[in-house]
């Protein structure tokens, strides 16, 4: 591949430690999931190993024992659904799992070596978690196995994308059932609900673990949570760094003459003699093809280049006319800074109808990746 990303080791790091300013280390479990939101799992943990973490989350039990294979020896909490063949594993590896769900909770009460547990509820998500009605039968069936659960956990579904947050402090309520009806019933467990948007601007959903997932990545969850933060904390000094580049370089460039059309479906056509550049990246690359016929544009030699044509699986074409020496192995920014301008995958994002989530996530984990 003549296509790589840019891993920098020194900002993840330090946005590590920003949260761990903010809510205290303890308090933070730090989210590697879906290959590390698509930085490189084996890469992000290598570069902040030494800050020796207490608690790390994954999505699936097949990422922390990867986790452990490179040395890791602390907490792992899988966030995200498990079944059956995986509760040996977990057992076996010292993983807590989220449970759910009535069906989970009954072949793991049959179980001989049980791993342990953080019980989720569904306050208002309507995806995992124990429905609230449900409350008093499942502790009941829990309590003779009370040192087996570690938390209760719920996920918030309205916070990032407002900055008005009633449908949060609803959920908040209906959890602060659940906290209560299992510590009366003496459950000694560790509360969580928050994730990145919720850790930064909604305090009183902290409790005792914040999981920290895009936001370690230099991502601001959306605008309005980083309008609410500035709301609530003026200038506070807290700062995100970007953690991944995406760079390619020029395979060939181009001359093409007025009216000549550029690309699958002649959707693009020349309205003047222009220079293309292609760029060996396309969507099996993780580039959206959605980004075709919009505003969407590559950084080469400092310059925006705009893409023409529809994006292909493995190419691009790019308008280079304006810039300067432009040459084959010059190297082309799809994502970060080249001089003065800069692209972010929320960019991308809005060009392809989607958010920078899902733009970083879908990054072929093919593409090599070199940490500076």
């Amino acid at each position: 591949m003549w296509t790589w990303l840019e891993i920098d080791s020194n900002s993840l790091r330090s946005n590590v430690q920003e949260f761990q300013k903010i809510l205290t280390a303890q308090r933070c479990a730090f989210v590697l999931k879906s290959n590390a939101y698509g930085h490189g799992l084996k890469e992000c943990y290598t570069a902040i190993a030494d800050l020796n973490l207490p608690l790390i989350c994954t999505n699936y039990v097949t990422e922390a024992l990867t986790l452990r294979d490179l040395g890791y020896r602390g907490r792992l909490m899988i966030v995200g659904p498990f079944v059956v063949e995986d509760l040996k594993a977990a057992y076996d590896y010292d993983l807590e799992l989220f449970l759910g769900h009535l069906e989970g909770l009954e072949a793991w009460i049959k179980l001989v070596d049980k791993p342990k547990l953080h019980i989720e509820f569904d306050t208002g998500m309507s995806r995992q978690g124990f429905a609230i009605r449900d409350l008093s039968k499942v502790v009941q069936k829990l309590s003779p196995f009370s040192a087996n659960i570690k938390g209760l956990a719920m996920h918030f579904a309205n916070v990032e994308d407002v900055n008005e947050h009633s449908y949060a402090d609803l959920q908040l309520e209906k959890f602060d059932q659940v906290v209560k009806h299992f510590k009366a019933e003496s459950f000694q467990v560790e509360v969580h609900a928050a994730s990145s948007a919720s850790a930064l601007i909604l305090e009183n959903s902290r409790f005792d673990i914040c999981r920290v997932g895009i936001s370690m990545y230099g991502f601001w969850p959306s605008v309005p949570t980083k309008i609410s933060y500035a709301q609530i904390n003026g200038k506070s000094g807290f700062n995100l760094k970007p953690v991944l580049s995406w760079k390619t370089i020029v395979t060939s460039i181009n001359e093409i003459g007025s009216g000549q059309f550029v690309g699958y479906g002649c959707t693009y056509r020349a309205r003047k003699a222009m220079k293309v550049a292609i760029l060996p990246v396309g969507y099996f690359e993780g580039y959206p093809r959605l980004a075709s016929g919009t505003n969407a544009y590559v950084l080469i030699r400092g310059q925006r280049c705009p893409i023409v044509g529809r994006i292909c699986m493995n190419m691009m074409m790019v308008d280079v006319s304006d810039v300067e020496s432009v040459a084959v192995e010059d190297i082309a920014t799809l994502i970060g800074q080249d001089g003065q301008e800069a692209i972010q995958a929320s960019d991308i994002g809005a060009w392809s109808q989607t958010i920078h989530y899902e733009i970083v996530t879908r990054l072929n984990p093919l593409l090599p990746k070199k940490v500076i």
